[in-house]
């Protein structure tokens, strides 16, 4: 039976600032709406070494985003910034006033932003000027998801919020059993979050119904990665679940030695994942069976990146690994000076932070 998520109050159904059905013009991070973290883009394959280094105000766990020659990204201290791809120089920053964990999404020129302080941002993304702000309950975590020219965005307040990103008004309000700390993943005319209580909901985008809701032992932090019909999750409760997303029913499971704190990856068949505790595993996206495991030390929360022939992957030892994706074969690695969070794969370099910074490989 459908459900209600939450009270309806406006429908919009706007494109990117042009009117068109499509989305053409959004940039997000993390491969994409499916969130796969799969990059078409030219892999780092043969590491010659650091490019450059960008010193920040407070620690850099953020993805990285990087459209038309700029990176950006935030950093725990609340700030955002927009840096050059090629030498590191920086275009601007801006306070947002608390942590900013994650980058934009870009959609026609505007970088839409959220930070923990509960503001949500339309920032210029050439200059870093402030459009406008929406101020929501709880802090914002995680880039919106933009389609139609709805923006959708959770934060830890139980709710998932839906802004009209034309006029900056909030349309909807989709309350759920606890906070939340992800960016909605998208799939034809369904859009998938998590939630801290486990659970992973399926809503209709059109009527805002709950389609289905699943529920894992304990919290999820991410939204699903979708990758043909199934969505991918990992829970607290060390487990890793396959979920069919017509119906919301488990596929399969995969038990492993420690909480999950990140979304897997999965691309050409596998799916990549790695515990709180650096051990990464890259199973079967069938079956779940395990294909090859890789052992590293120290904690880590970081999600793998994917880009040809190459899976990256960050160690809580301090070193991004760049393997095969098949074998699991070390191809290189780099050492920084902290724990390596979120690779991001662009023009045949790699881009992460470490500690207070974020780091450019070629």
């Amino acid at each position: 039976m459908v459900s209600r998520l939450g009270v309806l109050t406006i429908a919009v159904a706007l494109a990117c600032g042009n009117g068109l059905a499509e989305d053409q013009d959004v940039v997000l991070y993390n491969g994409g709406p499916q969130h796969t973290g799969v990059y078409d883009t030219e892999p780092l394959t043969e590491l010659k070494g650091l490019k450059w280094k960008f010193e920040t105000i407070g620690e850099v766990t953020s993805p990285p985003l990087i459209h038309d020659g700029i990176v950006y990204f935030g950093d725990w201290k609340g700030y955002f910034y927009a840096v050059d791809v090629k030498t590191g120089e920086e275009k601007w920053r801006f306070l947002a006033g608390e942590a900013a964990a994650g980058p934009p999404t870009l959609c026609g020129g505007i970088a839409y932003w959220g930070c923990r302080a509960g503001f949500f941002y339309a920032l210029d993304s050439v200059t870093g000027e402030e459009k406008w702000r929406i101020e929501v309950d709880g802090g914002i975590c995680f880039p919106p998801l933009i389609r139609g020219g709805l923006a959708y965005f959770t934060s830890h307040a139980k709710q998932l919020y839906i802004a009209n990103i034309k006029t900056a008004e909030l349309v909807d309000t989709i309350k759920t059993d606890n906070g939340m700390c992800c960016s909605p993943s998208l799939l034809d005319g369904a859009v998938y979050f998590t939630d801290w209580d486990g659970n992973v909901y399926a809503m209709d985008v059109e009527t805002r119904t709950q389609k289905w809701r699943f529920k894992a032992k304990k919290k999820i932090y991410h939204a699903p990665a979708i990758y043909e019909g199934t969505g991918y999750v990992g829970s607290h409760d060390s487990t890793v679940y396959a979920i069919d997303l017509e119906t919301g029913k488990e596929r399969w499971r995969f038990k492993t030695d420690g909480p999950i704190g990140n979304d897997p990856a999965v691309g050409e068949g596998i799916v990549y994942l790695s515990t709180r505790d650096s051990h990464f595993h890259a199973l079967d996206a069938k079956t779940g069976r395990e294909i090859w495991n890789l052992k590293k030390e120290g904690k880590v929360y970081a999600k793998p990146a994917l880009a040809g022939n190459v899976v990256y992957f960050g160690g809580g030892d301090y070193f991004l690994y760049a393997l095969d994706p098949r074998t699991g074969v070390e191809k290189w690695k780099f050492q920084a000076a902290n724990m390596v969070c979120n690779p991001v794969v662009h023009g045949g370099m790699v881009f992460f932070g470490s500690g207070a910074a974020l780091y450019a490989l070629e």
